[in-house]
Formats: structure tokens, C-alpha cells, sequence
């Protein structure tokens, strides 16, 4: 041992220091590092039922077949597990499924000449008994036109519903439900209790992901943070000063089993893996349908395309079925209206859901999640019935 530390020429305590860092990293690593696994007597893609334990196996690899039937999951749930979507991805998809499933509908709308059109949301029909709490809750506030924008954005871009039905009126689109805000300002303590309700629930509820995850990538973060900057500062001091290249490589050690840690620590419970297998499952099937694909009901599919990560080739698929079956997009999109353009092909429909993601709460205004930024939750008619910074109504 001591021709080794003479080698690196460093002393014992340096030596040792060093060796306990890395261990430490290693140690984390090998906590976090664990192959998922797949029930061994189950189709890939199966949960088991019943509480019988069932025998597991590490996870085979390769495709899993195709799925032609939504996965045990809601719209949400599956671009969390498919992809860990953000927040505003997750929010944007019960959106979606709202709007196919006929509550709301989304109006592509522009008013100015010059620059992008905003996208309304007009209410249809209030929450049944198919809806999850976080679609509950968005329903429920836009049964309030305006309610669902943060103050200011609505304050500084007034909302004229008259003229909003004037423009589809002239443009002979059949009239729509009742605009209640636009995704431009909606407010982001809405989306987040929207979409973090659907994270606590693959969390906690059906423990999809392996409980520590977090807290290991959190480990591996700070390992991959503090392993970089001690890099550049041990690099800048050998040249600079007598520091020997031993911390070099101790830092350069510890940054790459961070890195290790991040990407050993995102593993899912077997139960997770079925979830998995589901979504990629019917994620083939939205890229590829068999021939005889009914088109109304791969249109209603626009959520999953999107919470799946394959838009642009669902709507490729679209306009194959569409010409196949001598059918119009414009026949079967419903819930999705556009003012430049009539929606008449696949890439029109992927082109407004696109839109959507851009503006989804783009407008800083929306932000109502930072220190002061917090505002009563006020309608369109209750706010010009109030002067900003009036009191509340008794």
C-alpha cells in the first residue's frame, strides 16, 4: 500500500480521504443499481391478479407485442411512466383526453395579425363519473369563465367573448361551448396540483417506481455537481500550484458515478415494468396500425400520441388510414377546431397539438407559484367588476 501512495505521491490522510470519497459514491451506486424485473409465468404487458406472490425474472429485453386497446392507465399516468413527462406535459395530456372525450373543447384562435394565435378552451359539460380528481378539479374551475388564468395575464390580455364568437360566426364554424381562458395564462398552481396529484398516485398509491429513486438520484446529482466542479478547481490548481493529479482523478471518479447513480437509480417495480411494457405496447400500435384500423378511433387516440412521444408518426398514420378508407380528418377530429385553417389532414391535427405545447402557460403572467406573485382566483366578469387591487366581494 505504501508503494502505492508513493506512486500518486500524496500523503497517508490525502490517500485515504480520497479513497473514502470514491467508496462512499461506489457504496450509493450500488444501492441504486438494481435491474428491473418482470413477472416470469405472465405476457409481458400483464399485471397479475389476485394477491397470489408470483415468481419474477430479470427483464428479457426486446419488443413487447403490440397493444391495440389503451393501456390500464390514464392519459397522464402513462406519459409519467412511459417518459417521466414534466409537469406541464402531464397537465397538457388530461387537457387532451378532456377534449376527446367531449367536456371541453380546444379553439385555435387569433385575433392579431402578427404573431401566434392563442388556443381557448371552451367549456362543454360538467365532470361524471369517468373523471380522475385532477380532471375533476380543472372542470370545476373552468365552470367559471376566466377562472382558470392567473390575474395579471387575464388583466393585461382581456378576454372579448363576443368578438371570440363573432370571428368563428364569420368564419361559419358551428358555435362552440363556452370559452372559459386560455392555456397562454393558465395558472401554474393549477397545473402543478394537476399534475402532481397524478405523480403522487404512481408514487404511493401503485408504487410503479421504486420508493428511494428520488432521494438515490438526488445522491447521484450532488456526486456528478460536486465530482465536476472538483475537477475544474483540482485541473486549475495543478497547473497554478503543487496539487498533485491523485485529486484529479478522485473527482473525475466521483463525477462519473454520479452519473452512474442517475441513470442506475430510475428503475421501476415489476409492476412499473408491466406499466412500461403497456405503453410501448400500444405506442407500436399508434406508430404502425394494422390495416382495418377503424380512423374514429385512432383520431380519439390524439392524447396518447402526444403522452407516448410519438405525435408526428400517429399523424403519418392518420393520413394513411384517411386515404385508405376515403375519409376526411375534418369528419372525425372532434374537439379540436382551428380559425387559420380547417383541420383536413393528420399533420394539421399534430400541428395544432404542437401549438398547444407552445403556448401552454408561455406567458410569464401565468406564473403565480413564485413569492407574491399569488392572486385571489377571480372570473372574467368578476374582474371587471373589480379594480385591480380592490378588495374582495362580500
Amino acid at each position: 500500500m505504501s508503494q502505492i501512495i508513493a506512486y500518486f505521491q500524496v500523503t497517508n490522510a490525502e490517500f485515504w480521504s480520497g479513497i473514502l470519497l470514491i467508496g462512499v459514491a461506489t457504496l450509493i451506486l450500488l444501492i441504486a443499481i438494481r435491474p428491473e424485473r418482470e413477472y416470469a409465468l405472465l405476457p409481458r404487458g400483464v399485471f397479475p391478479e389476485g394477491d397470489e406472490p408470483q415468481p419474477t425474472r430479470h427483464v428479457t429485453g426486446g419488443e413487447p407485442p403490440m397493444r391495440m386497446e389503451p393501456p390500464q392507465m390514464s392519459v397522464a399516468e402513462a406519459a409519467f411512466v412511459y417518459r417521466e413527462a414534466g409537469h406541464r406535459d402531464i397537465a397538457l395530456c388530461i387537457i387532451l383526453d378532456l377534449a376527446v372525450r367531449g367536456f371541453i373543447e380546444l379553439v385555435e384562435y387569433r385575433y392579431l395579425s402578427k404573431g401566434l394565435p392563442f388556443v381557448v378552451v371552451a367549456y362543454l359539460n360538467p365532470p361524471d363519473d369517468t373523471c380522475t380528481p385532477e380532471e375533476r378539479l380543472f372542470l370545476d374551475q373552468l365552470a367559471v369563465p376566466g377562472a382558470i388564468e392567473n390575474q395579471p395575464y387575464a388583466r393585461s390580455h382581456p378576454f372579448d367573448s363576443r368578438r371570440f364568437r363573432g370571428i368563428l360566426e364569420d368564419l361559419g364554424i358551428p358555435p362552440v361551448g363556452t370559452p372559459s381562458g386560455r392555456l397562454s395564462g393558465l395558472r401554474r398552481s393549477l397545473s402543478d396540483r394537476m399534475s402532481g396529484a397524478v405523480v403522487h398516485r404512481i408514487h404511493d398509491e401503485y408504487r410503479w417506481f421504486r420508493s428511494a429513486r428520488e432521494r438515490l438520484s438526488s445522491a447521484g446529482a450532488l456526486e456528478f455537481l460536486g465530482g465536476l466542479a472538483g475537477t475544474i478547481l483540482a485541473f486549475i490548481l495543478m497547473l497554478t500550484s503543487s496539487l498533485r493529479p491523485f485529486w484529479l482523478f478522485v473527482c473525475i471518479m466521483v463525477m462519473l458515478l454520479g452519473i452512474l447513480t442517475i441513470m442506475g437509480a430510475a428503475v421501476r417495480t415489476t409492476d412499473g415494468t408491466v406499466a412500461h411494457d403497456q405503453c410501448r405496447g400500444f405506442r407500436r400500435f399508434l406508430v404502425a396500425p394494422p390495416p382495418g384500423t377503424d380512423i374514429n378511433y385512432l383520431v380519439t387516440l390524439a392524447p396518447w400520441a402526444f403522452a407516448l412521444n410519438c405525435l408526428h408518426e400517429w399523424g403519418q398514420s392518420l393520413d394513411r388510414l384517411a386515404v385508405v378508407s376515403n375519409r376526411s380528418i375534418s369528419e372525425v377530429a372532434h374537439g379540436f377546431i382551428r380559425t387559420s385553417s380547417p383541420i383536413v389532414n393528420g399533420h394539421d391535427l399534430v400541428d395544432m397539438i404542437s401549438l398547444m405545447k407552445t403556448r401552454f402557460q408561455d406567458a410569464p403572467e401565468s406564473n403565480d407559484t413564485k413569492p407574491g406573485n399569488h392572486t385571489d382566483v377571480l372570473g372574467w366578469q368578476e374582474l371587471k367588476e373589480r379594480p385591480q387591487g380592490g378588495a374582495p366581494r362580500t
